[in-house]
């Protein structure tokens, strides 16, 4: 029944998002080759040849408005996925199923976590397919030296991509329990239900944010923009030896540890609104 309960989550979610992100692809992949063979060229030709010059940049915006609404609507369909099927009309339907309250909620958030997943790797793509249509060979040979002069071998990028996607994945589950954390915390202020969400959201920040704060003066390891300042910039001015990621494993640990930790809360606090405050009948 739980492979059911997914499977009915991401399509519900799929129906809206899987369109948006097949047209970012195709918008960053046009825009790259708008801009190649216009705007790379050189000035002078956009101004003896004003309209693809305009019809480079209106793509160019297009393809970076359609990127912000993605990331928008991606965050609306989590929203409505979780409040309506849990907290709003349908929410006493859906609770008479042969599933228990914390695997309802363990759906919504692989199928929340999923979705900004699959929104973080549209975006990269449809990225990385503009550069690739935008940019000549000899852009790319330039980009390698330059990168090569700059880190050498002091610097691992594949594992640099793997501490990145590390974070990001508990980054993403770790903001999707948080928000139903606070849409189940906000509907116990009963006709105020937006407002309690925004409330309960906006507290737990805080919270997180003061806890981060007394963790880094703790320890500087439990700030990642303390690595980044200090390991980042010693990457970028050729200092240090030896191959390396951007991310030491003690501030790896902390920083995934400590998103964990706020995942489970998260969904506990989720869990508990759901079986024992919400009254949907």
């Amino acid at each position: 029944m739980f492979g059911k309960l997914m499977k009915y989550n991401l399509k519900e979610v799929g129906m809206v998002m899987l369109p948006m992100y097949a047209a970012l692809l195709v918008l960053g992949t046009t825009a790259g080759l708008a801009m190649r063979y216009s705007i790379m060229r050189g000035a002078g030709e956009i101004l003896a040849s004003t309209v693809p010059g305009v019809v480079t940049i209106i793509l160019f915006l297009v393809f970076g408005i359609m990127g912000l609404a993605t990331v928008a609507v991606t965050l609306i369909m989590i929203l409505r996925n979780f409040r309506d099927n849990l907290l709003g009309s349908r929410g006493y339907l859906m609770n008479t199923l042969p599933v228990t309250t914390a695997e309802q909620v363990l759906s919504k958030v692989l199928n929340g976590a999923l979705f900004v997943l699959f929104g973080g790797a549209a975006s990269g793509i449809s990225g990385l397919l503009f550069l690739l249509v935008c940019l000549r060979r000899r852009d790319w040979a330039e980009l390698g030296e330059a990168f090569r002069d700059a880190f050498g071998d002091r610097i691992s990028p594949a594992l640099v991509i793997l501490q990145i996607v590390v974070l990001l994945l508990v980054w993403a589950v770790q903001d999707v329990t948080k928000i139903y954390a606070s849409l189940s915390l906000g509907s116990l202020w009963r006709g105020h239900r937006s407002i309690g969400a925004i409330l309960a959201f906006v507290v737990i920040t805080v919270i997180q944010n003061l806890i981060g704060n007394g963790l880094t003066h703790l320890t500087p390891d439990a700030s990642l923009g303390y690595s980044v300042l200090g390991g980042g910039v010693r990457f970028i001015f050729g200092s240090g030896e030896g191959p390396s990621a951007l991310f030491s494993a003690r501030q790896m640990m902390i920083s995934v540890g400590q998103n964990l930790a706020y995942i489970v809360l998260f969904t506990i606090a989720a869990v508990w609104v759901l079986r024992h405050k919400l009254d949907l009948q």
